[in-house]
């Protein structure tokens, strides 16, 4: 039996066996967490605008600039002039990366060249030796 404390009087007493196997419902406490940064861009946010009910339709309107407050305009503006940097960045990569491609296949093309080259040069002194060779080996079995 276990004893558990302020419960052990006749009737309250479990065995041990009672509590194995048995699942138990999640009794931690629940705490309310603080809120995350998308949450409160979204509460900021709402603060800023406003009701959007357009009060001759009742229905929502459409959200533009001039309801936005003015934090939200300058992160806009923000976002704009990233976007112009960014893209400006793209283009000089892209500028960049055509140039070192054209590099590399005319370094390609210049080895292959090289390549070829080799391959003649090799063809042309190994050529007269299997003749001299040829020659040799049939000088030998005429004999």
């Amino acid at each position: 039996m276990v004893y558990i404390p302020g419960l052990s009087k006749e009737g309250n007493l479990r065995t041990i066996s009672q509590f194995k196997n048995k699942k138990t419902e999640d009794t931690r406490l629940k705490v309310q967490t603080p809120a995350t940064a998308n949450e409160m861009d979204l509460r900021q946010n709402l603060r800023c605008q406003g009701d959007q009910v357009a009060p001759e339709e009742g229905g929502i309107r459409s959200a533009s600039l001039k309801d936005l407050c003015p934090e939200d305009k300058r992160r806009i503006a923000n976002l704009i002039k990233e976007l112009a940097r960014v893209s400006e960045e793209k283009e000089v990569t892209e500028e960049r990366l055509k140039i070192e491609h054209e590099s590399f296949e005319k370094k390609i093309r210049q080895l292959e060249e090289q390549n070829d080259l080799i391959i003649t040069e090799r063809e042309d002194i190994l050529l007269p030796c299997m003749l001299n060779w040829l020659s040799r080996v049939k000088a030998l079995f005429s004999l």
